[in-house]
């Protein structure tokens, strides 16, 4: 029987490559017998393009129409002929052929009379040593795998036959099984359309093979299949389409009862998928999914008719395709390879970092004995109070404190103190113990894995850890229970590490947030020079432009309600509050600020040196001495080190240094008559780890002779914090137990009635005394609010001096009334201060009609109010006015919540990697006006109801030679020195070359040897 090729070639954009398609065909050592040229809804210019192709038929379609459509309407203009074998070759014009790839795939279907479908090898347009597809196949659970892509063809695969599917490019297939069939289903119009067909013809009990001598340019345009660029927004419709098409499939392949289940719960699957791809940190996946999802819901017809066609010839059944569906453990080991490969290939491999090899562990182990030195006497205790810090509530009532309450907003660092709360929740407040006890040793680490970054030097590597953990800001924080300062002390390095990598994911964006969110509630004067860092990092690169916008959400989401109670009340300013306890102290000079030391004082240097008669400037020039190490190796790592750290560095060095003396200027809380400035360690910290890091720079240009030069830094280091670590080392500090801070009797009546207010007196001179309400048991640290701590006075201090004043009179009205409508409860009388004061405050009490004397504590005297009544704050869902628009503090707690979850699902480190195609430079549309010069196409008429654009009159029916490009070098437009173009596939004879006609070439036309023929390629005879 005679074999008939016909090439159905689909065109929508002209232009270059669909001339490198067509000198492709015309070059083919076996030509096909007929060529049919779609133009599919393309611009007229396309249509004259087709017309000089030597195409014997145009069919002209006014719409753009899916690649399968195209193609049934170009078979439907091919006349049947019997006794003839026909084929149909589909063709698009971003698939250039090899001039062998007819004749070896049109070979391979020769020989076995069972195959009906056959594929090529397609290759990259721009790199055709590389494979993009070399079959297909379904995995366990119904998608789509390609069986080999993105890797260098070298004949490897070439011993390949039988496979499950190919794809539509390139597709040789039998003409009466296309028609038995339906061609395409028509609702997969971009991806698996191909692979359906194959599909339905292994069912109907036909075969598959690919051809891999059969080889094909594609550039993957979108004309079949897919568009594929290096452009986020097309890789997300990519994914989009794929998702619908395997939805699909997979009810309409599945049993009915199943399928019908599938399609109910497809609402909900979306649902999921969402969430998936959130977790995948591939956000941009999300709408996708969920169009996806709902598509294939709203169009239950398209299912139906998709489970008709492939039963109407299914005769094989299932179980025939079943070994030739890809294996769950090959196709981890695939993903794994590839993962690497897209890994390798973007430079974003996982660096070593030798943590015990270089040094990390010995580190390690030199901040724990420290910490255990310095913190001893606070292993023994499960709760401390005192200085800065105070206990946690019971866990419930320490996650219900994040919300806003009685219109007050919580600080976002109550939220920290949740989540810290919750490690210990049988007893929240030692989850802060071991923070203390632990800050030291998780420091060093945070720091060593941030200088790992930087610097392949261990000596460089110790120096930035050992140096930031044993700072004075660190250690003095330690010594006045400065929590927030220890929590930010911790997160910093992480923080930098995510934040200078979280262009390279959504995982290191979703760390960044979170850490960075950690790090401004401790220290929210830090918020401008974070959202400096923020615009620096937007300006950088626009890439990357959402993934850094993303490490902002979390901060802003914690503080939205502070900034509007801010706002709306007048005093943003209020924003830059430290949380917690706010302990008075002196804030350091500019040069001690510049040592590194937040305090005036250096930490006990001017008190020692005062003690033996040299004092001020004497103990600064000791500390700048001892400091001078550090600040050396600095300046030389500024010089000598890449310029990306050291300009990082140098701005946050600045912002730190900036920080700390902007909040040495800002009085924002009062205590006592005492007006206090923010914490100036906060800036100092960021200051620290940037010197450190460009110190660590500076010991990695020395080399071999770094290892004595950090020697020496780190012990001058150490001896400038020797006073407040001597204070740590002999128990000098401000911390007893958390059952010491109020009298037992307060604390089991607050036990019983969390709302009891105890009014806790401490006469500091004669006529003055300061006045503090304490609820409940006592001071808990997460109940505090910032917002409420204004500098001026409010009518609340007016009130409770009213109650002192009442109180302290001799002779004054009865006040019972009056403490019970404050809820309060006791009235203690601090040991310390005036005691000619507390004496007189004594008489005066106990002759009080509304207090009755509960005797003497060890925190003071006590009195109870008699009789008294608690009276509960508003506990319930107080509404906080924002704006205009009353928001409940319910739904605030909830949006913080769903956020807050939304972004550790993002930070998850899953691993996954997205493949991005290099970019490719577009065709060039310069060919089409060179159409008018080339030779007329043949005559032809278009059968069926498609408009058909007839050929110029007296055209050959043979394609001439001159179809191929006048450049002599096509490729070299596309930029790439790998690009064989269709000219240089032709032969020297095959040239277009008006005095030299091409010679004759064999047919697809006509008859074939048979495979059993001496004449057959197979055995021996000439190709």
């Amino acid at each position: 029987m005679r074999t008939r090729v016909t090439a159905i070639l689909v065109a929508q954009r002209g232009g270059e490559w669909l001339d490198q398609t067509i000198a492709g065909i015309a070059g083919q050592t076996v030509a096909p017998a007929a060529i049919v040229a779609v133009n599919n809804g393309g611009a007229q210019r396309v249509g004259e393009q087709l017309m000089h192709s030597g195409a014997e038929r145009v069919v002209g379609l006014s719409s753009r129409l899916p690649f399968g459509q195209a193609v049934a309407r170009g078979v439907q203009t091919v006349p049947l002929e019997a006794g003839v074998d026909d084929w149909i070759w589909l063709l698009s014009e971003d698939a250039c052929p090899e001039p062998q790839a007819l004749e070896h795939i049109l070979s391979s279907v020769q020989r076995a009379p069972s195959v009906v479908v056959a594929g090529p090898k397609l290759v990259d347009w721009d790199h055709p040593e590389r494979i993009i597809e070399l079959g297909q196949s379904l995995t366990r659970y119904g998608s789509r795998w390609t069986l080999r892509r993105q890797e260098l063809d070298q004949q490897q695969y070439d011993h390949m036959q039988d496979v499950l599917g190919v794809g539509p490019v390139g597709m040789l297939v039998r003409r009466d099984v296309w028609e038995q069939l339906g061609g395409f289903d028509p609702a997969l119009p971009v991806y698996d359309d191909g692979l359906d067909f194959c599909v339905r013809a292994r069912l109907a009990g036909h075969r598959v093979e690919v051809a891999p001598a059969s080889r094909v340019r594609f550039a993957q345009s979108g004309v079949a299949g897919p568009h594929l660029d290096r452009r986020r927004s097309v890789l997300r419709a990519a994914h989009r389409q794929a998702r619908t098409s395997q939805l699909h499939r997979r009810i309409s392949y599945a049993p009915a009862p199943v399928a019908f289940f599938e399609w109910l719960g497809l609402p909900v699957y979306a649902v999921l998928r969402v969430l998936w791809a959130l977790i995948r940190e591939q956000p941009g996946y999300m709408l996708g999914e969920f169009v996806a999802a709902f598509a294939v819901f709203f169009r239950p017809h398209s299912i139906v008719a998709s489970r008709r066609r492939i039963r109407r010839h299914s005769s094989a059944g299932w179980p025939a395709i079943r070994q030739l569906r890809i294996d769950p453990k090959s196709v981890r080991t695939a993903r794994m390879i590839d993962r690497e490969a897209i890994l390798a290939s973007s430079g974003r491999q996982r660096r070593e970092l030798h943590f015990i090899s270089s040094g990390g562990l010995a580190v390690l182990a030199a901040a724990a004995v420290a910490a255990i030195a310095l913190t001893w006497w606070a292993f023994p205790q499960t709760s401390l109070a005192g200085g800065g810090l105070a206990p946690l509530s019971e866990i419930d009532q320490l996650w219900w404190n994040t919300r806003p309450l009685g219109g007050v907003p919580a600080d976002p660092f109550t939220w920290v103190l949740a989540l810290l709360g919750t490690l210990t929740f049988w007893n929240p407040s030692h989850a802060l113990v071991l923070l203390m006890i632990a800050a030291i040793p998780l420091t060093a680490l945070g720091a060593w894995i941030w200088a790992a970054q930087l610097t392949e030097s261990r000596a460089a590597r110790v120096l930035l850890s050992l140096g930031f953990a044993l700072s004075p800001v660190l250690l003095g924080s330690l010594d006045a229970g400065r929590l927030p300062t220890l929590v930010l002390a911790i997160v910093l390095p992480w923080l930098l590490l995510a934040a200078t990598r979280c262009r390279e994911s959504w995982s290191w964006a979703g760390t960044a947030s979170l850490l960075a969110a950690v790090a401004l509630a401790a220290a929210p004067i830090l918020i401008p020079a974070a959202l400096v860092l923020v615009v620096v990092g937007l300006f950088t690169t626009l890439r990357g432009a959402a993934r850094v916008l993303t490490t902002a959400l979390m901060p802003a989401v914690l503080f939205a309600p502070k900034i509007v109670y801010a706002l709306v009340n007048g005093r943003p300013l209020d924003l830059l509050r430290d949380p917690g306890v706010v302990a008075p102290f002196d804030a350091g000079t500019t040069w001690h600020l510049l040592l590194g030391f937040p305090e005036f004082g250096l930490e006990g240097w001017a008190g020692i040196l005062d003690g033996i008669g040299l004092g001020g400037p004497p103990a600064t020039l000791l500390v700048g001495v001892l400091m001078a190490p550090i600040a050396l190796l600095a300046l030389l790592g500024l010089f000598t080190g890449r310029v990306a750290i050291t300009v990082l560095n140098s701005v946050l060095g600045g912002l730190g240094m900036a920080t700390a003396i902007a909040a040495a200027q800002l009085h924002l809380t009062v205590t006592g008559d005492q007006s206090v400035a923010v914490w100036t360690g906060s800036g100092l910290a960021v200051y620290w780890i940037a010197v450190l890091s460009l110190a660590a720079m500076g010991a990695t240009t020395l080399r071999r002779g770094a290892a004595p030069v950090v020697a020496v830094g780190l012990v001058a280091a150490v001896l400038a914090v020797v006073p407040v670590a001597g204070n740590l080392l002999l128990n000098r500090v401000p911390f007893v137990p958390a059952s010491a801070q109020m009298p037992a009797l307060v604390q089991a009546a607050g036990e019983s009635d969390p709302d009891v207010r105890t009014l806790v007196l401490t006469p500091e001179a004669a006529h003055s005394v300061r006045a503090e309400l304490v609820t409940g048991s006592g001071s808990r640290l997460d109940r505090i609010r910032s917002s409420l701590a204004s500098p001026e006075e409010t009518a609340a201090d007016r009130d409770l001096a009213e109650v002192v004043g009442g109180l302290a009179s001799v002779g004054g009205p009865d006040m019972r009334e009056r403490l019970q409508d404050e809820g309060i409860g006791f009235v203690l009388l601090v040991n310390g201060g005036s005691d000619l004061e507390r004496a007189e405050l004594q008489r005066v009490f106990d002759q009080h009609a509304s207090l009755a004397s509960a005797g003497l504590t060890e925190q003071g005297l006590l009195w109870r109010v008699a009789d008294p009544e608690s009276v509960s704050d508003a506990q319930g869902d107080a509404g906080t006015r924002l704006g205009g628009t009353s928001l409940t503090g319910q739904t605030i707690w909830g949006i913080q919540l769903v956020v807050l979850l939304g972004m550790v699902l993002l930070a998850l480190p899953t691993g996954e990697v997205t493949y991005r195609p290099e970019r490719r430079k577009r065709p060039s549309r310069r060919a089409v006006k060179r159409a008018g010069t080339s030779a007329p196409a043949a005559p032809g008429t278009a059968a069926g109801a498609a408009p058909v654009l007839p050929g110029a009159p007296g055209a050959p029916t043979e394609a001439p030679s001159e179809a191929a490009p006048s450049d002599p070098d096509p490729g070299a437009r596309h930029g790439s020195e790998d690009t064989a173009s269709a000219a240089r596939w032709l032969p020297a004879s095959e040239h277009p070359d008006p005095e030299h006609p091409a010679p004759e070439r064999p047919r697809a036309g006509h008859p074939a040897p048979e495979a059993d023929s001496p004449e057959h390629p197979e055995n021996g005879g000439p190709r």
